[in-house]
């Protein structure tokens, strides 16, 4: 279970950081030293595991802002930890939760992009993740920027100071485990072409001249609402990524898109929405919660369990209340069956306490 720990010494050079959960985070917004690379690996021997969550939309459109089945106004009557209520029995468990955090946090009155959707939240609404165990996010997505600069500074300054790691395609972050072992996480948005393929590069290199024994990629791509990856996009960033990362997930097409194995390395498509504020109503309520078990000898990865959690968005059949809900019963193996025919890779046998699973060695 995750639990509250010192910060590790040998850590104490990398700013800024965060002890939220069992291990530390830190986002590498410098450059490593010498004597930081110098830091021994750990010779871990067991398993790690994490959950990573799709979608998560923490406030709205302006136009919704007061109304009373928005996101905002559904918070205020239930409380903050409302949103993630049904999930805390995995984030919860687990020794680290990462989250697609997408839209802004800030309590100004700032310009909005021109764009169709501008998604934005309170700072405060930091609580609804730390309540939900949800101890890292990625910003790395279309709507970090909605209020342009200003709200993604706000962003990362609301997260800061709820203690709350993230990362971004300009900032790489790193966990390490209470035993040394750290994982290093990288964003990307879009696409990996041109000068975002040589950044990407740089971080993945960075990540592992710190000594990092696994390096994951979580990715914002693909076309919405399609059940049929990888699109061209998607197809750029695995094929770029793969060789330095030990597992890729993704999101942002909003539904459930099924997983592969591209030399050795385990890719889930797309996540779907998970806390998503944006929408009353969206096209599907299906989505995923995905729980990776990482197991290590003397250091180094063996293998990857993916653990497949169908989720529904939300416990009203009606509308979006916003309080995803871990499914069951032939509601689950639906959800598994849009898993299988979207890539057309068997995600295993369900299994109630555990989620449908599959194992991949280490490439």
């Amino acid at each position: 279970m995750k639990r509250f720990l010192a910060l590790l010494a040998a850590l104490a050079l990398l700013v800024p950081g965060t002890a939220l959960g069992s291990g530390t985070w830190r986002v590498l917004t410098a450059e490593i030293s010498e004597d930081e690379k110098m830091i021994p690996a750990s010779d871990f021997t067991g398993e790690i595991t994490m959950t990573f969550l799709g979608d998560c939309t923490l406030g709205g459109t302006e136009d919704m802002k007061n109304s009373g089945i928005g996101f905002e106004r559904i918070v205020k009557d239930n409380g903050m930890a409302y949103p993630f209520r049904n999930l805390v029995r995995l984030t919860g468990e687990d020794d680290l939760t990462v989250a697609n955090l997408e839209g802004v946090l800030s309590d100004r009155n700032l310009a909005k992009v021109k764009k169709k959707f501008n998604f934005k939240g309170p700072a405060a609404f930091t609580e609804i993740l730390t309540l939900g165990s949800v101890e890292c996010v990625t910003l790395a997505n279309n709507h970090s920027h909605d209020y342009g600069d200003k709200g993604y500074a706000d962003t990362k300054e609301a997260l800061n100071a709820a203690g709350i790691c993230y990362f971004a395609p300009e900032a790489p972050a790193m966990w390490v485990s209470d035993e040394g072992l750290r994982i290093g996480f990288l964003g990307v948005d879009g696409n990996l072409s041109g000068s975002r393929s040589k950044q990407y590069e740089r971080m993945a290199q960075r990540l592992r001249d710190y000594g990092c024994a696994a390096v994951i990629t979580v990715m914002h791509a693909g076309t919405e609402y399609s059940y049929d990856p990888p699109d061209g996009y998607q197809k750029q960033i695995t094929g770029r990524a793969a060789p330095v990362s030990d597992l890729i997930v993704g999101h942002h097409p909003h539904v459930v898109q099924g997983f592969d194995v591209l030399n050795g390395v385990p890719v889930v498509y797309s996540l779907g929405n998970c806390v998503f504020g944006g929408n009353t109503r969206p096209k599907d309520f299906d989505a995923l919660a995905l729980q990776a078990v990482l197991r290590f000898e003397e250091g180094s990865l063996k293998e990857t369990e993916l653990r497949f959690r169908p989720l529904s968005v939300t416990g009203n059949p009606r509308r979006n209340d916003y309080s995803p809900v871990l499914l069951s019963g032939e509601d689950a193996l639906r959800v598994l069956k849009k898993l299988k025919e979207s890539t057309g890779n068997d995600p295993g046998e369900w299994d109630e306490e555990r989620g449908a699973g599959v194992t991949v060695a280490a490439k």
